[in-house]
């Protein structure tokens, strides 16, 4: 009987070991995280006092962390150590990031303190906002991210540890960062997702095909032997404003297409664009394709309606969908239900009535003596210019 009682007892104290370690799984980061707390090691490596990307997308959000745990302690360039409690906070060194090249690719480097993500603990990071950029090219982007401290350790009442925390007045830790920002590239017959930032680099001479998303658009084209790259980007985002304008007053659903940057296409030949159906056919609603209308987004933001322009097909071309035949691709709503898209003309003020200048209430009569001024006037120019001329030719 004691036996099994041991055995228990021995085996309810793993079991509670074993729920200790399970409920406490989280750990420090040692890896860059995206803006969604993934990892992002095969795109941001730090180490070495470097932070290097060999190829991330604009408008990307990423965070490096600062160490680990709070008490660890780092090295210093000057060999003195610091705690990582004191090296993020603000009053005892001083954080200073410095853009050197195309320093208008970063919109902001930023130290946040105290950031928690799902299966870490909470931690300080260096987060790097990247701007967004809409072409074909690589660029690189570089700098230094510096802590400086405010004041010797040995003479700070507020640092604890004088054993762990041995920096001086204008120690520091400086990081090197370099970064190479591209748009990701898509070829012949690929797939990017809606949203995706990417650019095409079409096969040369041949009949080259993209298809965004679930068969949300699809462009088809004939290339020669200069096809040039163009960025690819669709969003499917709505549009507050014109929503607002447009689809509220008619109660309408509205989808959108919109390839950013409005490129061109470098075909032959007019490419045909096809407009996907946006909606599944297992949705509450789904409307007759062949009874929507097509509005297209002109440059002053107004929408013209450019349903004649499309055809309706479900099988003539990649995709089914409205398609049409185009050089330029801009931004499209479907709508199903006709939109009031007519443009206002501005009013247009109506001449002022001029009254006759009265004398106490008598209209004062006409009497030429303003003709009279004028005949004067002209007949003493005309003197004037018969004077000079005789003068002219008695110099002459």
């Amino acid at each position: 009987m004691k036996k099994i009682l041991a055995l228990v007892l021995a085996l309810a104290t793993v079991l509670s070991l074993s729920a200790v370690a399970f409920a406490d799984s989280k750990v420090y980061p040692t890896t860059a995280l995206n803006d969604d707390g993934e990892k992002y090691d095969n795109v941001v490596t730090i180490g070495g006092g470097k932070i290097v990307s060999d190829a991330i997308a604009p408008d990307t959000t990423f965070y490096v962390p600062v160490g680990g745990n709070e008490e660890d302690t780092i090295t210093l360039d000057d060999g003195k150590q610091v705690q990582i409690k004191y090296l993020v906070d603000k009053d005892f060194f001083k954080f200073s990031p410095d853009k050197d090249t195309n320093g208008k690719l970063v919109k902001s480097i930023t130290l946040v303190t105290d950031k928690g993500f799902d299966g870490f603990y909470r931690n300080a990071y260096i987060k790097f906002v990247l701007a967004d950029i809409t072409d074909t090219d690589e660029h690189k982007t570089d700098g230094t991210i510096e802590f400086k401290a405010k004041k010797t350790a040995a003479d700070d009442k507020d640092v604890k540890d004088k054993t762990k925390n041995t920096y001086e007045k204008d120690s520091k830790l400086v990081w090197d960062y370099k970064l190479w920002v591209t748009n990701e590239a898509v070829g012949n017959d690929d797939n990017p997702d809606v949203g995706d930032r990417v650019y095409m680099d079409p096969d040369k001479n041949e009949t080259n095909t993209l298809v965004w998303g679930d068969d949300r658009a699809a462009l088809k084209f004939d290339s020669d032997d200069d096809a040039r790259k163009f960025y690819a980007r669709l969003s499917t985002s709505n549009m507050s404003d014109i929503y607002a304008e447009y689809g509220d007053p008619a109660d309408a659903d509205l989808w959108f297409y919109d390839f950013v940057g409005h490129p061109t296409v470098p075909a032959t030949s007019k490419a045909t664009l096809t407009l996907g159906i946006p909606w599944d056919d297992d949705d509450d609603y789904t409307p007759d394709p062949e009874n929507c209308f097509i509005y297209e987004v002109d440059a002053d933001g107004y929408l013209v309606d450019v349903t004649s322009k499309f055809s309706y097909s479900e099988d003539d071309e990649e995709i089914p969908g409205w398609s049409i035949r185009t050089r330029q691709l801009g931004t499209y709503i479907v709508s199903d239900t006709e939109l009031d898209v007519a443009v206002d003309e501005p009013e247009t003020s109506e001449p002022a009535d001029v009254e006759t200048p009265t004398n106490n209430g008598k209209d004062i009569p006409n009497t030429g003596s303003s003709d009279m001024v004028n005949v004067a006037l002209v007949a003493a120019v005309v003197s004037l210019a018969a004077a000079g001329a005789v003068a002219f030719r008695k110099v002459k």
